[in-house]
């Protein structure tokens, strides 16, 4: 054989070989990627809330410390606290765009699913990928709605704490402030309650999380 016609051969098998690579992935591959899109989104969402406790704990100390008696500023802390607050706000923003993001991926998941299982010829497999479709979203069904249940867990707090913040807003004054103590003192312990329910409702959302493992 000649030179000419070894490249030729070498370039057609080359070619061929570049077809295959390129060739669209197979369904079962883009299945599991869909499944990894979730758990990726549903990741960036618990760690969205955890970002957010954060944020609300930092808000709390500057708050506590525009209360405290030997405060020296009290109108630069208050300052502060205003906008500690409005970055807790839009932290609690960012959970809901989140989890939208999250449930727009399982929708598109789930179709997908649905759709594969029924494309099924086989009545038994197709029972059973209807099955797993079925446990898979009873999994997602928890993870689903913690954002829902971070944004009402940090509802009650936050109120409180602009009740507090409007209350003081024209009377920074010492005797204002000792006033304000008793209140002060009921929303530490909300506040306290609130960072152990949502530390429970992430451990919960991580271990469902872990059983939508592809």
């Amino acid at each position: 054989m000649s030179l000419v016609g070894v490249s030729a051969r070498r370039i057609l098998v080359a070619l061929a070989v570049a077809a295959l690579n390129a060739a669209p992935a197979p369904a079962q591959d883009e299945g599991v990627k869909q499944v990894e899109a979730l758990v990726k989104k549903a990741g960036v969402t618990v760690q969205t809330i955890a970002e957010t406790k954060v944020q609300l704990v930092k808000t709390m100390d500057v708050y506590n410390a525009l209360l405290a008696e030997d405060a020296k500023d009290r109108k630069g802390q208050y300052k502060k606290l205003q906008k500690e607050m409005e970055a807790t706000e839009k932290r609690r923003a960012d959970i809901e765009l989140r989890a939208q993001e999250m449930s727009g991926e399982a929708e598109a998941l789930f179709k997908s699913w649905g759709d594969a299982a029924a494309a099924i010829e086989s009545a038994d497999l197709r029972k059973r990928s209807e099955e797993r479709l079925q446990k898979t979203r009873a999994s997602y069904a928890e993870v689903g709605s913690v954002g829902d249940k971070a944004t009402e867990l940090y509802g009650p707090v936050m109120k409180t704490l602009r009740d507090h913040v409007t209350y003081l807003g024209h009377d920074l004054n010492a005797e204002a402030v000792a006033t304000l103590k008793p209140d002060a003192a009921k929303l530490n312990e909300k506040a306290q309650e609130l960072v152990k329910r949502i530390d429970d409702t992430i451990s919960v959302t991580n271990q469902n999380i872990g059983t939508l493992q592809p």
